[in-house]
């Protein structure tokens, strides 16, 4: 059963992408991967989809999980508004992941066929995360649902590690699968119910003009840094080992105080304040969006991404950079024109040092907050620090 939670055109719009396998793209426009987004309205998408999920969970336990890289950020969002409503009970969240934590332990990996980026990476979840068994509700998060074979391979993964789960709950923005998502799922567990929850659901199809040459992936690109490995221990990072709802939740206002007393300068009164968050690093980007937003500060909060979309209607400004992880693929952020900012604050996993000039000459002036939570200012051709 799929139950929609929200309706209307304004959630997605269709942009063309550079991909073999599938040559469209519905953009979200609350997401924040690829348009700037209002971090109080994501919030509020956010806990429609929880307050659905809600509805279904058995009286046990809850494992919620998100995929790479665009789902990283709704999982989580979807797992925190769960753990406010119901504090009491345990819950925990785990997202897929490209990069690999220093120390961490495999624990399967799953391909998702259409991407631009195919491998998904789970790592064994930290104490106090994983939450399984017969009365325990199993939450997927992802963008859209087409077919349910990302869904599908995901539950098969969780299966073959000897997990069992009394229910399932598949939560997306949009759900284009006409029920299908659910089917693929409802023969891995096979005693489990199924259930949807969605911000909007419908149909499509398409048929590739055969006249026109397909437009391949982008290729790779020189590394400009040294390979970048993970520490999830540090301050700012991806959820890529879990999150626990047995820990303190840390809020936007906690992550504003850290970074006040790392020697940030505080917005003017009037500040129009872009929060960037880099690839997989979602989450704690858009807590501190959504605090600054609460302060009252105009404040709008978008990620970079590896997924390669053409300009047109929909994508009006993109800009090209090599990636600062030293992997050789490139990365793309769109809609982002920095003469519209007073203040943009970039939270990147890696280091200041790790981001090319193309970057940075782009956006200007810019405070990046990096994985332990240093603070660096970066202007116009200074480069580096």
């Amino acid at each position: 059963m799929t139950t929609p939670v929200r309706d209307g055109p304004d959630l997605f719009r269709i942009a063309e992408r550079l991909n073999p396998k599938r040559a469209f793209l519905f953009v979200s426009t609350i997401l924040g991967r690829h348009i700037p987004v209002d971090p109080a309205k994501h919030r509020a998408v956010l806990q429609q989809l929880a307050d659905g999920v809600l509805t279904h969970l058995l009286p046990g336990p809850v494992f919620v999980m998100g995929f790479a890289e665009t789902a990283v950020g709704i999982g989580a969002g979807v797992f925190d508004c769960l753990r406010m409503a119901d504090p009491d009970r345990d819950m925990g969240y785990l997202t897929t992941t490209r990069f690999a934590p220093a120390g961490a332990r495999e624990w399967f990996r799953i391909e998702e066929s259409h991407s631009h980026a195919v491998d998904h990476l789970i790592f064994e979840p930290a104490p106090g995360v994983l939450h399984h068994g017969p009365d325990a509700t199993l939450v997927i998060v992802d963008d859209e649902a087409t077919t349910g074979a990302t869904f599908a391979k995901l539950a098969a993964g969780l299966k073959a590690q000897g997990l069992s789960f009394g229910r399932l709950v598949l939560v997306t923005l949009t759900d284009w699968s006409d029920g299908k998502a659910g089917d693929a799922v409802g023969g891995i567990f096979k005693d489990a119910d199924i259930f949807s929850v969605t911000a909007q659901n419908g149909t499509w199809s398409w048929s590739p003009d055969r006249t026109k040459t397909p437009r391949a992936l982008p290729g790779a690109c020189d590394p400009s840094v040294a390979a970048w490995v993970p520490d999830a221990a540090q301050e700012f990072a991806a959820p890529r080992l879990g999150l626990s709802s047995r820990e303190d939740r840390q809020s936007g206002e906690d992550i504003l105080s850290s970074l006040q007393q790392n020697g940030l300068e505080w917005p003017s009164t009037g500040d129009r304040i872009l929060v960037v968050g880099a690839g997989e690093h979602v989450w704690q980007p858009m807590l501190a969006a959504e605090a600054l937003r609460e302060r009252g500060f105009y404040t709008r909060f978008i990620t970079t991404t590896r997924s390669p979309i053409l300009p047109g209607d929909t994508i009006r400004h993109k800009l090209s950079f090599p990636d600062h992880y030293g992997q050789g693929f490139w990365m793309y952020m769109h809609n982002v024109v920095p003469s519209d900012w007073d203040r943009i604050l970039f939270f990147t996993e890696t280091g200041a040092d790790g981001l090319c000039d193309t970057l940075l000459s782009a956006l200007g002036q810019i405070d990046v907050i990096d994985g332990i939570g240093a603070i660096s200012v970066l202007k116009p051709m200074e480069g580096k620090p």
